[in-house]
């Protein structure tokens, strides 16, 4: 009885298809969390740099995911 390699394709591609959906979620919430911790770090100051220190992070933290996933290879949803 011969394997069927389509079959054996579409379950490995739905399991690929599955594990970036569900590692697309994790990065999400893990940018969730990590920018609300830092919200609440900002909201409990009252100087003048604390927003711009909050976007300075951000824009860290988007530099650093660009430079390993970048849009042209990894475009926008």
């Amino acid at each position: 009885m011969p394997i069927d390699l389509g079959a054996v394709w579409n379950v490995l591609n739905n399991l690929l298809e599955a594990g970036e959906g569900f590692v697309e979620d994790q990065v999400e919430n893990l940018y969730g969390t990590i920018h609300g911790k830092l919200q609440e770090r900002v909201d409990l100051t009252e100087t003048k740099f604390d927003d711009n220190g909050l976007k300075v992070v951000e824009l860290g933290l988007r530099d650093k995911l660009l430079k390993i996933y970048p849009l042209d290879q990894y475009p926008l949803d």
